[in-house]
């Protein structure tokens, strides 16, 4: 029996299967036309349905996988304060993100006024630019639906370093902030809080 979904890792979507992400997420079609197994194109768009203000689970990693972009003082220092700019724009209200070397793990509440497609890309190229970091393109999302999948989200995320093996307690790792980060270092009002 094969294990994980259709189109992750461990199943890559191959031409003809139905895949896991529904009719919106559509194949690439040169991959398709080689008859290799190719990951899918999803949509970011939020549903009409959706309540106001959700909160998002978003990844972004960097290219080549393996290899430490992100998590360097230097660099962090950067990240941090582009975030928190865009905070100060009314862009995104991050509740908590954490680098990890070669990616990116947040839980963000998105102005609804703006696509979170945009705000994302925007942010990846200003940063691509500025800092030299090389993104894969597009990025995952997941829309928390109750506290409990927060609660879990917040946990996973937390533990990344721990489950890589790069610290021996989530508390050790210095590259990640919360609501309280951006009203502590840059006066920002946090829109959005853990608990």
């Amino acid at each position: 029996m094969k294990e994980g979904r259709d189109g992750s890792p461990s199943r890559p979507h191959t031409a003809g299967s139905p895949g896991a992400f529904g009719e919106s997420a559509l194949p690439n079609q040169n991959s398709l036309r080689q008859g290799i197994p190719c990951r899918k194109l999803l949509s970011h768009q939020i549903p009409s349905w959706v309540s106001e203000n959700p909160t998002f689970f978003i990844t972004i990693n960097c290219v080549p996988r393996g290899k430490n972009q992100l998590a360097s003082f230097p660099i962090a220092d950067a990240l941090k304060e582009s975030i928190a700019a865009r905070i100060a724009l009314g862009h995104w209200w991050p509740r908590l993100i954490l680098l990890m070397p070669d990616h990116l793990h947040g839980l963000i509440v998105f102005n609804p006024e703006k696509t979170m497609e945009r705000i994302v890309r925007n942010w990846k190229r200003y940063a691509a630019a500025n800092f030299h970091i090389v993104w894969q393109r597009d990025f995952f999302d997941h829309r928390i639906r109750n506290e409990e999948s927060l609660e879990e989200k917040w946990q996973y995320i937390l533990h990344n370093p721990v489950r890589a093996g790069l610290v021996s307690s989530p508390e050790e790792w210095p590259f990640v902030w919360t609501s309280e980060t951006w009203a502590t270092d840059f006066s920002l009002p946090p829109k959005h809080s853990h608990r």
